[in-house]
């Protein structure tokens, strides 16, 4: 009886690992355009300390956002509507009075005339760029542009060994809804990718 059955395991080994092999795994790839939902303005408030070389005057953070609020009125944007950053506050490493405070808009006009405002003890230490989120059918458009592609590619390597590919065995999807807007590589379009793997005939 165990001979028979160590028979069975041994004639069906040959049969799983061709299964196995009989496949092809591409991926496809599409083009995406990555839309801006907004951006947040990140400001550092920093105490100025006299300099009677540089003829400047100390000012407290209190007088730095009274002028700087004033400085935002003559563009048409209100102070009130900046937040304090509590939690950079507490994990920053600076020295000295210093306050931080962000502010969001959807306006990249806004974003320029806000960055054009230079004031001493303020500074604009850095502007994130957040995304659009795809919605469900945006993903679905997405996805089947990258199958299509895939399935091209696979198409051409599998004749170059003679064989034609099948049905799609596997599909795997790691794009997210959340998109991630490069601002190194702004110009470019980005990449949707699927990894299809397709049964070879």
């Amino acid at each position: 009886m165990k001979k028979l059955i160590l028979i069975l395991l041994i004639g069906t080994v040959p049969m799983f690992g061709q299964q196995q092999n009989n496949t092809i795994s591409v991926i496809g790839e599409c083009d995406k355009k990555v839309d801006i939902e907004k951006y947040i303005i990140n400001v550092e408030f920093k105490e100025v300390m006299a300099d009677g070389y540089q003829n400047i005057e100390s000012k407290s953070i209190s007088q730095l956002k009274e002028d700087y609020k004033n400085k935002l009125n003559t563009i048409g944007v209100d102070f009130e509507k900046f937040k304090e950053n509590v939690l950079y506050k507490i994990t920053s490493t600076g020295y000295g009075a210093q306050a931080y405070y962000f502010y969001v808009t959807k306006s990249l006009d806004e974003v320029k005339k806000i960055h054009a405002q230079k004031m001493k003890g303020v500074t604009i230490t850095w502007v994130d760029v957040i995304a659009k989120e795809k919605t469900n059918e945006e993903m679905i458009v997405l996805n089947k542009k990258a199958i299509q592609d895939a399935r091209g590619k696979a198409t051409r390597i599998a004749g170059s060994v003679n064989k034609k590919i099948g049905d799609i065995q596997n599909i795997e999807d790691t794009n997210y809804k959340r998109q991630y807007y490069n601002v190194n590589k702004s110009q470019e379009l980005q990449k949707h990718y699927i990894t299809v793997t397709f049964v070879l005939e």
